[in-house]
């Protein structure tokens, strides 16, 4: 094919592309001011002053704003060879080289596009501006937007012309008119013919953005020390926030998590309650051992954007996943306040609870606020969508939670405004993954307040479980006072509520002890369930088939003997399971006998066959049994929930061996059992045995309460043991020690 034509052009850009820059890519008019004021920062500007003027009813002047600061200004080159051309590279060429990047006053410049400045588009039609440096004469420039686009009035006269073919006009002035503030420096932007409708009440918002525009003081962070004032003024009135400060609720919280997640993905952090203090670091992607701890690959954004499963047909697990890629968006710092709001003994008042809910978590650029991070309803680290599509434990609500995260143009170079000036675009992913260690690291931060918050709880248990005592004393004072007087018939009414109180505490407790035995009989028979249905489901196929071919007369002597044997086998199984359950019933209950540890442990072990054979290594040592005088379903349900655990935690986190071990020490009384799993850290070996608390995905935390309070019943305790030289196995490792023979 021959070419019968060539040559080159360039792109013509009609003047209609200023709206297209100003109006289509600026979300809303409240951005549209900000972005003009960012210039101003930009600018090295100290004061900045934003004035709605005109907006009285009976003003006969156009309304208007009017932003001015006191920053370096522009000569008259700057103007027409920057400011007027579109897209201009100047402020990124001035990025580029670490010191290049800083104002004079040290600041890390936050424009790089060249199109903020069209902001005024989307403010107004009509706009002049004044501008002076400190040495060079004001000069004044005049643009009127209607030449460049008049989309609003499609059947007017209007003529589209290329941007070349629009002049805009320009003035020296010798001696300044505008600038006139003491710096003698500066830029005035005069705008009016507005294309939206202000109100004073939607002042509020951006009294609130310039006011979060720098970072609150925050403890070991030194970017709040930047001079750059905004104030906002409607009409002649100057107006304030609205707002409290920050500084006034962060002492105020609880729980406070700061720190550093480099680029390597390792976090560094303090965690701070009360008094308590700890500080640690997690490598998200090399260090399996603490990622165990605080299962951050179970989050599911944390997953999808970092790792892959190995084996879809498997469970999903620490060993059956992969690291698909390593995240690329640099270092970043942050400061996290956690509240309890529904906590009454924080003693935070209505309002106060009203402005925490109002924030969320901030993000910072160089110390100047990224929009719209922060704003109510923003759930832009997805905690509000994983709540409900993932296990809402694992995620904070933005209701209890403050937090500001600082990134750096230098740092986190892929993290770069979105066009519309809100948000983040997705380079490569490196947002989604930005969002992905954010919430690994309040996942982090999640699992120590829970802890604290648990210990709370248990505190406020115990003082409970005094009340008893109280009961009791408070009884016997009333009783002796009954009895100062000679009065039968007090004393005979008296007697019968002592009576009544006591059935009725008595009935509390047995009701108590029936409800503990049900629950636990109630998992048992769960798991027992679950095994026999699989069972019996595979026995009726099974049959079904064998009847069709019988009745075909297709079946070999040796095919029955077979299936017979097979029906053997499955129906001892069941027996089994059943045999095991059996003392694990009410009317069982009430036997009491001598029961021996080591049988028991060895029924529990069978009763776990399917789970146990081939996959994990079991020992039970004895150097004597113990035989303690109580029914065999107390000491079986404790052992069931122990091993129930053991093989789950094991399974979660595998090391080179799966191993149980079980140490029966009838010389001291007690037993020890162990597993190879990831291990109970000190931090919650005082509230592993509460009521509800778990750490398992989908825990119901009752099982080792249960079994505490049964062994309580028989005057035996349950710990865990946490120093390492003292366990059998490195996992998990409990002791129970009975009470001695010669106590009894």
């Amino acid at each position: 094919m021959a070419v019968t034509d060539s040559g080159s052009a360039p792109f013509q850009a009609y003047a209609r592309l200023i709206s297209v820059l100003g109006d289509q890519l600026i979300s809303d008019k409240w951005v549209g001011v900000i972005e003009l004021v960012k210039n101003s920062y930009d600018a090295d500007a100290e004061d900045v002053k934003v004035r709605f003027v005109n907006f009285n009813e009976d003003s006969k002047e156009a309304p208007t704003i009017i932003i001015e600061d006191d920053g370096n200004g522009m000569t008259r080159d700057t103007v027409l060879d920057v400011w007027m051309k579109p897209a201009t590279p100047n402020k990124l060429n001035q990025k580029k080289g670490s010191d290049a990047r800083l104002t004079e006053k040290g600041r890390v410049m936050q424009g790089d596009k060249g199109v903020g400045r069209f902001a005024i588009y989307k403010l107004g039609n009509l706009v002049t501006l004044f501008t002076k440096t400190k040495e060079k004469e004001e000069v004044k420039l005049t643009l009127n937007f209607h030449q460049y686009a008049d989309d609003e009035f499609v059947e007017s006269d209007h003529e589209d012309k290329f941007l070349d073919e629009i002049l805009n006009d320009w003035e020296v002035n010798d001696s300044p008119i505008h600038i006139n503030n003491p710096k003698g420096q500066g830029t005035k932007i005069i705008i009016t013919d507005l294309k939206d409708e202000w109100k004073e009440r939607d002042l509020t918002k951006l009294l609130n953005a310039f006011y979060r525009m720098t970072p609150p003081k925050l403890p070991s962070y030194a970017g709040h020390d930047i001079l750059f004032d905004v104030s906002v003024y409607w009409n002649t009135t100057l107006k304030e926030p609205k707002t409290k400060e920050f500084t006034e609720f962060l002492d105020r919280a609880p729980y406070f998590f700061e720190g550093i997640v480099e680029d390597n993905g390792t976090l560094n952090y303090t965690y701070k309650h009360n008094t308590k203090k700890i500080e640690g670091f997690i490598n998200f992607f090399d260090d399996d051992d603490k990622i165990s701890d605080h299962q951050v690959w179970n989050l599911k954004f944390f997953r999808e954007n970092f790792l892959e499963v190995i084996d879809p047909d498997k469970p999903i697990r620490v060993d059956n996943l992969a690291i698909s890629h390593r995240p690329s968006i640099g270092q970043f710092m942050f400061f996290f306040y956690a509240f309890d709001l529904d906590n009454p003994s924080e003693g935070l008042s209505r309002d106060d609870k009203a402005f925490i809910k109002e924030h969320s978590v901030y993000l910072f650029r160089d110390n100047v606020r990224v929009f719209p991070f922060g704003e109510r309803g923003v759930d832009w680290l997805l905690l509000s969508k994983y709540r409900a599509e993932d296990r809402a434990g694992n995620y904070f609500s933005y209701n209890d939670l403050l937090g500001f995260i600082f990134i750096t143009q230098e740092e986190n170079s892929n993290l770069r405004d979105a066009a519309d000036r809100e948000g983040l675009m997705n380079i490569r992913g490196s947002y989604d993954d930005f969002v992905a260690l954010n919430q690994a690291v309040l996942k982090v931060m999640k699992d120590y307040v829970d802890i604290d918050k648990e210990k709370g709880k248990l505190k406020k248990t115990k003082v409970q479980k005094t009340l008893s005592k109280q009961f009791e004393d408070a009884f016997d004072q009333l009783r002796k006072k009954v009895l100062e007087f000679e009065d039968k018939d007090l004393i005979d009414k008296s007697q019968k509520l002592f009576n009544a109180t006591n059935n009725l505490v008595e009935k509390t407790r047995e009701d108590l002890k029936i409800t503990q035995e049900l629950a636990g009989t109630g998992m048992a028979v769960e798991k027992a369930t679950h095994d026999t249905m699989s069972l019996l489901k595979r026995l009726k196929e099974n049959t079904e088939d064998f009847v069709k071919r019988f009745d075909k007369n297709t079946i070999s002597p040796k095919e029955l003997k077979e299936f017979l044997l097979e029906l053997e086998e499955n129906l001892e199984f069941l027996y089994q399971e059943l045999q095991v359950l059996q003392p694990l019933f009410r009317v069982a209950r009430k036997v009491t006998k001598d029961v021996s540890i080591k049988n028991v442990a060895e029924r529990v072990i069978k009763y776990f066959r399917k789970e146990l054979d081939g996959k994990f290594k079991v020992e039970i040592e004895v150097t004597q049994d113990i035989i303690v005088k109580t029914n065999t379903g107390l000491i079986l349900q404790v052992l069931l929930n122990l091993m129930d655990n053991a093989i789950y935690w094991v399974n979660e986190f595998p090391k080179k061996e799966k191993h149980i071990k079980l140490v029966i020490d009838g010389y001291n009384d007690r037993f020890t059992f162990s597993d190879s799993g990831p291990g109970i850290s000190e931090e919650i070996s005082d509230i592993i045995f509460s009521e509800f608390y778990s750490r398992k995905e989908e825990g119901r935390g009752l099982g080792l309460y249960i079994a505490k309070e049964l062994l309580e019943r028989i005057d035996a305790e349950i710990s865990i043991i946490t120093e390492d030289n003292s366990k059998l196995l490195p996992g998990a490792n409990f002791i129970v020690q009975f009470k001695s023979k010669s106590e009894g």
